[in-house]
């Protein structure tokens, strides 16, 4: 698909806009009116991915909220019927595909209906395969976080943090749709499980807490996930002025005021700067007073948090200076108490 002109990046930008106003609306306690707002833009572009997954989606959360038999059987039906709507109109998108199978995927299951459901997911993810890749799932997918960041919570859709390009995006989609029916299988052998052991709690009641409990771990691992990369790219950013220090050629100008926060991190735990201020003590440079047994300390602490780049310092600061082996722990200089060698060999030839 050609990428959009500016014209229809525009449109795209206020139908965005329209949609963020709509969850606002739901938020605030006027359902109705959000729906309201998003029918009246459907009526306009009936084959719009981003509105239909909306539109869904708003009857998908309201659902998500009932406690009852009868009120979560009506809006999950509701759900249905407009998810279903949304393939229809949107065949070349993979969005009502994800919305469908989570659906099923969030609402219990009555044994004598969990076959059938099965199949039905099943056969969303080979037409899923059969499909042919379209670029722009993943800018709406984009856009759908930008108002609906509670989506971050839905196993299966894919964390577009972590889609690098429309490839990886739909790779991810259809591996999440493949393994949507052994998801929804385990979940509901949980729930028989929980009733046959707590036979007081209603099943119903066991289901939704589990199900309530899944979204909110799996929102909380994927933050965790983008919060570890942020801080090893964040680290690897630093660690080259590091290096420069370290190589002798020179520091950013703010290395030294980097360094005091750093060193603050590093005091309350922070591994990836516990990383950055040992690196920094224990061969000084741009304005830092070197101290190397400080400096070891924190790198140690890090290394012990699992940071292989502090394991990695470690071994370069124990590094033989006449031949360059790593990791070397037999002779230390008597004078400076910093030159390591390998043997006597290495020493002289050194000196």
């Amino acid at each position: 698909m050609d990428p959009p002109t500016s014209a229809s990046a525009r449109d795209e930008e206020l139908l965005r806009g329209e949609c963020a106003k709509a969850f606002e609306h739901y938020k605030q306690g006027n359902r109705s009116r959000g729906t309201d707002l998003l029918r009246k833009l459907l009526a306009r572009h009936p084959a719009h991915p981003l509105l239909h997954y909306a539109y869904g989606r708003l009857a998908h959360m309201h659902a998500l909220e009932q406690q009852q038999p009868d009120g979560l059987t009506q809006q999950f039906n509701e759900c249905r019927a407009r998810v279903k709507a949304a393939g229809i109109a949107c065949s070349d998108s993979l969005l009502p595909c994800l919305l469908y199978a989570q659906m099923f995927y969030d609402v219990p299951t009555h044994s004598n209906q969990a076959a059938e459901d099965l199949k039905v997911v099943r056969n969303l993810a080979t037409a899923a395969a059969a499909s042919p890749l379209n670029t722009t799932d993943l800018q709406y997918a984009k856009a759908i976080v930008t108002f609906d960041e509670e989506v971050f919570g839905l196993a299966l859709f894919p964390d577009v943090r972590e889609c690098a390009d429309s490839a990886a995006y739909r790779s991810q989609v259809l591996a999440n749709l493949t393994k949507a029916p052994a998801m929804i299988t385990d979940l509901n052998r949980v729930i028989e499980n929980l009733a046959r052991s707590h036979p007081e709690r209603s099943p119903l009641d066991n289901f939704i807490e589990l199900r309530d409990a899944e979204h909110e771990s799996e929102a909380a691992r994927r933050l965790q996930r983008v919060q570890a990369r942020a801080g090893e790219e964040e680290a690897d950013g630093a660690l080259a002025a590091v290096h420069r220090v370290m190589a002798g050629k020179g520091a950013a100008h703010d290395l030294q005021e980097a360094a005091a926060d750093w060193r603050n991190s590093a005091d309350q735990g922070d591994a990836s700067a516990q990383l950055l201020t040992g690196a920094l003590l224990a061969r000084g440079g741009g304005g830092v007073r070197r101290n190397q047994p400080l400096g070891k300390r924190y790198l140690e602490l890090s290394a012990a948090a699992g940071n292989e780049a502090a394991v990695t310092l470690l071994k370069e600061l124990r590094k033989c200076v006449g031949c360059g082996e790593l990791d070397v722990h037999h002779m230390i200089c008597s004078q400076c108490r910093d030159a390591r060698y390998c043997d006597d060999d290495c020493q002289l030839r050194h000196w």
